[in-house]
């Protein structure tokens, strides 16, 4: 039973997945074509910045709507569903607003100067103006994602955004940032009508302040927001850094590393969108049972994918590279030490979801708060040393360390065994 809705609800959001995977390496071929390394640099730093900016004015809310709307179904409590999501939406567009003005006028100043590019300087107002856009988009993925209303969230994911920039560019001859800032407002808006048909418009039930209210709400969500803040940090503090201390050439070089790495765990990305809702559901119920087998069936299609992609791409780094200009080769290592991080992730399974999904959010929280400040030590020692090699190793390293200690976790909490899931999807279920 659990198999098959993950697979049901898996498929079109791996299709989805797929193509804004496709829509991302066509971005950065035709920014690297037509503009250089260099300018694909510029697009990936800015659009770091805008990620954790955005990210930062949602709270930890998004996190919050995925439990709390999952659980609210089971529970039969629909009616409070939609005065949730307006909460939410209120306390981040009261976060993302002024942060936005910020960025546009003071921060962005600062920016420039640590990244040292002029070149720089005007995206920053373009960077702010998406700010809220990013930020009431996700909040709206989120909040249909708890509902298990799978295929409109799928709609949604950041590869869409992509394509939709690469549409604008193709077509339009657009600038980069101005066909991603197009595409940003006109999916926010797409988010928020599915949103709104998603939840239920009766309004007849009494909100439970004491487990549902604005003080609950909040207090949920900044462990998720430190958690979700840190997990970001870790995944960009590469970018960041590189962008400090080398050239836009290498930072572009080494996300389109980066991203042809994440193919890895594509199929991961796709299952646990809908694994995190389950997990919640399960959980609510005390379901321990169901429980274990949404991790089991999860982690085995992981793996079932994982492995293969691993083996295509470090086998032959440069070919795969190459597609994107004869500069790129340069990211060949790069390529294959994100790889083998990415690898160790989809073989851990889904446990930060599962940590956060299950109340223990504090602990999630700490793992990778761990993580990133040994990634942030890392790379500050190893990218002016050994550059874009240097970055990969310390992001590939952190990454490994907190998918196992989080699977320790899972271990010790749940009573759940990633290591037993794979010795069974290895030898096969006993007769």
């Amino acid at each position: 039973m659990v198999k098959s809705k993950l697979l049901s609800a898996s498929g079109f959001m791996l299709a989805t997945k797929l193509v804004g995977a496709a829509s991302g390496y066509v971005l950065a071929w035709w920014v690297s074509q037509h503009e250089g390394a260099a300018a694909y640099g510029r697009f990936e730093l800015a659009l770091t910045v805008l990620t954790m900016a955005a990210l930062g004015s949602r709270l930890g809310l998004d996190g919050v709507l995925v439990k709390w709307m999952a659980a609210t179904n089971v529970q039969r409590l629909e009616g409070i569903q939609r005065r949730l999501f307006f909460r939410a939406s209120a306390l981040v567009l009261a976060c993302s607003l002024p942060l936005a003005w910020l960025l546009s006028d003071t921060l962005g100043y600062g920016l420039t100067s640590w990244f040292g590019d002029d070149g720089l300087g005007a995206a920053w107002p373009r960077v702010a103006m998406g700010i809220p856009l990013m930020a009431v988009w996700a909040l709206s993925s989120e909040a249909l994602r708890g509902l298990s209303q799978m295929k409109s969230h799928a709609l949604l994911q950041p590869g869409i955004l992509v394509a939709g920039a690469v549409l604008g560019m193709v077509a339009f001859n657009a600038p980069v940032l101005e066909a991603y800032g197009a595409s940003l407002a006109a999916w926010c808006l797409v988010a928020l009508v599915l949103a709104m048909r998603a939840l239920a418009s009766t309004d007849h039930q009494v909100i439970d302040e004491g487990q549902w209210g604005w003080r609950t709400m909040v207090s949920t969500g900044w462990p998720m927001l430190l958690g979700s803040a840190m997990f970001l940090v870790m995944s960009w503090t590469d970018t960041l850094l590189l962008g400090h201390f080398l050239g836009e050439d290498q930072v572009g070089i080494y996300r389109v590393a980066f991203r042809m790495a994440a193919v890895v765990t594509l199929v991961q990305a796709a299952v646990n969108s809908y694994a995190a809702p389950l997990f919640a559901e399960r959980h609510a119920l005390g379901d321990a049972t169901g429980l274990r087998a949404a991790l089991t069936q999860t982690t085995a299609m992981n793996v079932a994918f994982s492995i293969p992609a691993f083996v295509a791409l470090v086998v032959a780094p440069s070919w795969w590279l190459g597609w994107f200009g004869e500069a790129f080769e340069a990211g060949r290592w790069c390529l294959v030490w994100l790889a083998a991080g990415q690898a160790v992730n989809a073989l851990c399974g889904p446990v930060m979801n599962l940590l956060n999904m299950t109340g223990h959010e504090r602990e999630a929280q700490r793992i990778v708060w761990g993580a990133a400040i040994l990634n942030v030590a890392m790379n500050v020692w190893a990218i002016p040393r050994h550059g874009i090699v240097g970055a990969a190793v310390a992001t590939a390293c952190s990454m490994a360390v907190w998918n196992v200690a989080a699977a320790f976790a899972v271990r010790k909490h749940l009573g759940l065994s990633v290591l037993a899931v794979m010795q069974t999807f290895v030898r096969g279920p006993r007769p």
